[in-house]
């Protein structure tokens, strides 16, 4: 029986074996008969003398051993850098500058000024448009923190300068609004008189203002008229679509307070909501009093929930103990606590730290 069971068990091993040989023939015959397609063994590298070189056999080394080769001259990659005091002693185009007022440290990270700078001569490159300023009413301190802003003014060519403000002064703008425009605008002289007079007139028709509102617009905020048109059209929505201000309201905001419109979408949003939700202003109190928005959220809650333990929110003009919301958002903490709340800055600050 034990005969017959091995008999049986060969005759099954012997079948698997045969089984298994035909199957592992197939793959090999397919290699074979692509052989002029695939490559089983490339032995053009193979030398004729069956010699191998032995460093060929050797193993890659790892990036954990120790590393025997001189690597001093690898360093990290570092950003060019620029230092404008290895060259004032020896450049008076520099000098000069500094005598107006220029912050050249400011300027020597930009990596596109300093270059530029150096090869101005002064006489020939800056100093007519020095005049040309000053002639507008710049005093030293204007110039040198309109160059330090805008250092590329040099490349304005003087007959264009004249030109944008000839066209100030044909659109009705006097001397001192010129001046105060230039002063507080660095940038405005290296617009186009085309470039400005279509920012102008972008106010003028999205906000239905009149001419004297647009020249009190420019004058109040003049790097407004210059400032990113899609941003003012993105916070003009948010004002009327969002927050819900008529157009007459979003106009009275506009000419208030311009600020507003360069302000974070997000940022007047969130004061916003606190102010008119939390704290029930509505929304035409808010039209006339449009710089509580410039305020920080977090700064108008700290003061808000204070006279609210103290028992004093009390925002009705018509009622007695009023306080206005400008007074809220305005002054010092200081200030605040002791001539606002009736009380006093230490209170204050124990009263933040329970927050």
């Amino acid at each position: 029986m034990l005969r017959n069971i091995l008999k049986t068990y060969s005759v099954r091993v012997y079948l698997r074996l045969r089984q298994f040989s035909s199957v592992q023939d197939k793959p090999v015959e397919i290699a074979i008969s692509t052989k002029s397609d695939y490559d089983l063994l490339d032995t053009r590298t193979v030398p004729n003398d069956d010699t191998i070189n032995s460093k060929e056999l050797e193993p890659e080394s790892s990036v954990l051993e120790p590393c025997k080769e001189d690597i001093s001259y690898v360093a990290p990659y570092l950003r060019p850098s620029f230092n404008f005091a290895a060259y004032v002693n020896k450049s008076e185009t520099l000098q000069k500058l500094v005598q107006l007022g220029v912050e050249l440290y400011k300027l020597e990270k930009k990596p596109e000024v300093p270059p530029y700078l150096l090869q101005l001569d002064f006489e020939k490159d800056i100093k007519r448009h020095i005049i040309f300023l000053t002639d507008l009413g710049l005093q030293t301190e204007d110039l040198g923190w309109m160059i330090t802003k805008n250092p590329f003014i040099f490349k304005e060519d003087l007959d264009n300068l004249e030109v944008r403000i000839n066209y100030l002064k044909f659109k009705k703008f006097d001397k001192d609004m010129i001046l105060r425009i230039v002063q507080d605008n660095p940038h405005w002289l290296s617009f186009s008189t085309q470039e400005i007079d279509k920012k102008l007139g972008f106010f003028q028709k999205s906000f239905r203002l009149t001419g004297n509102e647009v020249r009190s617009l420019t004058v109040k905020k003049p790097r407004l008229i210059t400032y990113d048109t899609n941003h003012i059209k993105v916070i003009t929505f948010v004002i009327k679509e969002e927050m819900g201000f008529t157009s007459e309201e979003t106009k009275q905001i506009l000419l208030q307070r311009p600020k507003i419109f360069m302000k974070s979408q997000n940022a007047i949003l969130k004061t916003f909501e606190y102010i008119h939700k939390e704290m029930n202003i509505p929304l035409e109190t808010i039209a006339k009093m449009p710089q509580i928005l410039t305020c920080r959220e977090f700064r108008i809650k700290q003061r808000h929930l204070f006279l609210k333990k103290l028992g004093k929110l009390q925002f009705d003009p018509k009622q007695p103990n009023y306080i206005s919301l400008i007074s809220l958002v305005s002054q010092s903490d200081a200030h605040f606590a002791t001539e606002v709340a009736g009380s006093s800055i230490n209170a204050f600050n124990e009263f933040l730290k329970s927050l």
